[in-house]
């Protein structure tokens, strides 16, 4: 009782943070997951307004305060358990809690700032760009993550997954893909063409999207420039020399946005066991030359045959609305919910960190 007492009037808590094995100080009004910055953890965080779920964490021991309803973004599975959001809660007491998505063997990186230049610039379709980015160091990173980069005359960052794989010894030039906002401040100046050669700040890695080790086979479902992380994962898995099936719906809106496709296509010749890539449109012209898959990419997972979809993982990455959409669908088609991993391409008018 005493101790209840003498804890209200507290302003500061310890918090034991696994598996980095450090304790931290939680200041009243802030959240875990900014102490955890604060404290330099290169703690898995992306929107951090509590809509992408990277910051998911394992309460052990002690009490929180929530600052949302988690039941927007979790699992019933995930809120028994005692897991909540970094981002949204503060600290009740001293705590022990466990970050289960640094589990998977991956060391976490601890992001750092990089001068870059912008090298070259292609147009993917009419409204993403493949940028290539040469840095002043190598960044060391995990295929799926991104990074945050801060351009001349804009004052906050925006978030891009990286579109390749890392490979040892030569990551001081970095890719991205970025879709062209309309009235976006990035957009207009990447699309002026006048920003070749431009010093731009780098700052990463960040995110906890990835591949996971396992024997299970893999569904990829994206869409738009959803494409870069996928890519990444997959190169990465050719790399090694993943021998896992895979299956990859890719959503569209018209033959016009679709890329990608010779890429995805020297993978499939070399991957080391079944792969099947499947794009789909969802507004092309009925009159059109286009004989291949129609309606939207959720549509066509219950039509994925001659594979173990139930003992299956699934990577996710592109609109919300698409991830929202597919994964009930997976949960029926018997795809479990800790084997469904994401990355929510949030627009800036949900969250000030991301834009898609």
């Amino acid at each position: 009782m005493l101790n209840r007492l003498l804890g209200r009037g507290r302003k500061n808590f310890n918090v034991t943070v696994e598996p980095f094995g450090k304790t931290l100080s939680v200041g009243k009004g802030e959240t875990i997951l900014q102490a955890a910055l604060r404290s330099g953890l290169a703690y898995p965080s992306e929107c951090r307004a509590g809509a992408c779920a990277s910051c998911k964490t394992k309460l052990v021991d002690g009490k929180i305060k929530p600052l949302t309803d988690f039941a927007y973004v979790l699992d019933v599975d995930d809120i028994k358990s005692g897991t909540f959001l970094a981002c949204q809660s503060l600290a009740r007491s001293d705590l022990t809690i466990r970050v289960d998505s640094l589990g998977d063997g991956l060391k976490p990186i601890k992001p750092n700032v990089f001068a870059g230049e912008i090298s070259e610039l292609n147009y993917l379709t009419h409204d993403i760009q493949e940028v290539i980015v040469s840095l002043d160091g190598e960044m060391d990173y995990y295929a799926g993550q991104y990074a945050n980069l801060t351009v001349p005359g804009i004052t906050d960052s925006r978030s891009y997954s990286f579109a390749s794989a890392p490979e040892v010894g030569s990551n001081t030039v970095i890719k991205f893909h970025i879709r062209m906002v309309p009235g976006g401040e990035v957009s207009a100046w990447l699309g002026s063409g006048a920003c070749r050669g431009k010093a731009i700040q780098v700052e990463g890695p960040f995110g906890v999207f990835g591949i996971r080790e396992s024997l299970s086979p893999i569904v990829c479902i994206a869409g738009g420039s959803g494409m870069a992380p996928i890519l990444s994962i997959l190169e990465q898995g050719l790399l090694v020399k993943i021998k896992r099936p895979v299956v990859y719906l890719y959503g569209a809106r018209t033959q016009a946005d679709l890329y990608g496709e010779s890429l995805i296509s020297d993978i499939r010749k070399h991957w080391s066991s079944s792969f099947r890539f499947t794009p789909i449109l969802s507004e092309e012209l009925d009159e059109s030359n286009w004989d291949g898959a129609r309606g939207l990419v959720t549509d066509h997972i219950k039509q994925i045959d001659d594979f173990d979809l139930q003992g299956a993982q699934a990577y996710l990455c592109g609109p919300p609305v698409m991830i929202d959409a597919a994964i009930p669908i997976l949960n029926n088609c018997g795809v479990r919910g800790r084997d469904i991993f994401y990355d929510k391409f949030i627009d800036r008018s949900h969250s000030p960190e991301i834009l898609s």
